[in-house]
């Protein structure tokens, strides 16, 4: 085998296996785009939806809980989504993409590791049937209430990496025939040092040095070779940059989607809630929080009150002053119940003049204080043409039934506080009465 011979079968495996370093290097770092791209979406949706599942959380409002996993799974489509589900504390599903998921207790060491962290956290799984990219991030609105975890399909980014690679190798390949050809035909010393240089280029490019060109000017072929590397290296450095554009710019977006997203779900939130009227909590929000509350007490034996008041001979105010100052009435006895409660009391609008109250973490003796002392602020306040009611003050009456001791039903318990407060009705109004109070009270009548 001649010199020329030994050098070209030399220099074309040196150059082959240079362009596979740089392939494989390429390889990797696209992959690690891919799935950074990935991974920041990823959190970044899960982060948005984990708002709404907060709220739904916190209300235990599973339906709800479910139509937003759904809505994820839609929007996620793109991003190859597999599964998602939102968990409680303990790992259990509280809804899934997948049926018959409900229920099921996850404690593998990814469930655990998200139901702990305060923060988003992530797991490349690719020991399942297809790898998967697993996102978890926690639930928080005020109070944790629970984990979503999702895990994305990386079937479709292999793919693409594969078939990078395969170009990658063919175009190695062919490189590495071109410079046979030339190295056939040239000196050793005019071949070696050029590609002495190409191989320290192709070193820099594949750790990360992607600025990186080689200095040869020349109009032969290994000229032509090393404008073709600085070329491919330009390709290379202008998609990673604009990759990286694009991974800002969807970032971007998806920030701005969150956004609306989230002011979406306030608006709807507090319109779903709240009576238009007083601005106090409406008679559905109310009965889901009255249910909350009897499920939570079953589980922490803690008491409460439930207080329904109205106000005494409303229609009488209503007709002689007209429904205009009726709502402004109305509105002004919210703002004093609002006044006279605690932060963690709710009060709500019952229907026309009633108004409801929960007095939470209250024994009855404390309970029923307070309503009394509720009864007697609004007697003492001055309210606008109350010399037209009869008896020249407008005053309320007020019924009182208690958790667990008067019933452990939500109806019945309403029903037990309503007929408190037609007892109040029965003894003159402008009082207090205890459900306790009723059985003693018909049969004296």
């Amino acid at each position: 085998m001649g010199l020329r011979l030994k050098l070209g079968v030399f220099v074309v495996g040196f150059v082959l296996l240079a362009q596979l370093a740089v392939g494989w290097q390429q390889t990797r770092a696209e992959r690690q785009i891919y799935l950074d791209e990935m991974r920041a979406r990823g959190v970044t949706l899960l982060r948005a939806f984990a708002i709404p599942c907060a709220v739904a959380m916190a209300n235990n409002d599973i339906t709800a809980l479910d139509n937003y996993v759904v809505q994820f799974a839609e929007e996620a489509h793109a991003l190859s989504l597999a599964y998602m589900a939102a968990l409680d504390f303990s790992g259990r599903v509280q809804a899934h993409t997948a049926a018959g998921e409900y229920g099921r207790v996850y404690d593998d060491p990814f469930t655990r590791r998200a139901l702990t962290a305060a923060e988003a956290v992530t797991l490349l799984d690719e020991t399942g049937a297809q790898p998967l990219l697993k996102v978890g991030v926690p639930v928080v609105s005020g109070l944790r209430w629970g984990t979503l975890t999702a895990g994305f399909s990386l079937t479709a980014l292999e793919r693409t990496i594969v078939q990078n690679r395969n170009r990658s190798l063919l175009l190695s390949a062919g490189i590495s025939v071109g410079v046979a050809a030339i190295v056939f035909w040239l000196l050793s010393l005019l071949v070696i040092r050029p590609v002495t240089e190409m191989e320290r280029m192709a070193e820099r490019f594949g750790g990360g040095e992607l600025d990186t060109r080689v200095a040869v000017d020349r109009s032969d072929e290994i000229g032509r070779l090393a404008a073709g590397l600085n070329g491919m290296a330009e390709q290379i450095q202008l998609y990673t940059s604009s990759l990286e554009k694009l991974v800002e710019e969807r970032t971007a977006e998806l920030a701005t989607a969150n956004d609306k997203l989230v002011e979406a779900n306030r608006q709807l939130d507090r319109l779903a809630k709240t009576d238009p009227l007083t601005g106090l909590y409406n008679r559905r929000y109310f009965m889901e929080q009255l249910e909350f509350e009897i499920r939570r007490g079953a589980r922490t034996r803690r008491q409460f009150a439930l207080v329904i008041l109205d106000v005494d001979h409303f229609k009488h105010y209503n007709d002689t002053n007209g429904h205009t100052a009726g709502d402004e009435l109305l509105q002004r006895l919210a703002t004093l119940l609002e006044a006279n409660l605690r932060s963690v009391d709710l009060v709500a609008r019952y229907g026309g003049e009633e108004f409801v109250v929960l007095l939470l973490d209250t024994n009855p003796e404390d309970g029923y204080a307070a309503a009394r002392k509720l009864q007697q602020v609004v007697a003492a306040q001055a309210f606008p043409y109350e010399d037209s009611q009869p008896g020249g003050t407008l005053t309320i009456s007020v019924g009182v039934a208690f958790y667990p001791t008067d019933s452990r039903d939500a109806r019945l318990l309403i029903d037990h506080a309503d007929q408190a407060l037609y007892l109040a009705k029965q003894r003159g109004r402008n009082t207090t009465c205890r459900w306790a109070e009723v059985p003693a009270a018909a049969g004296a009548g």
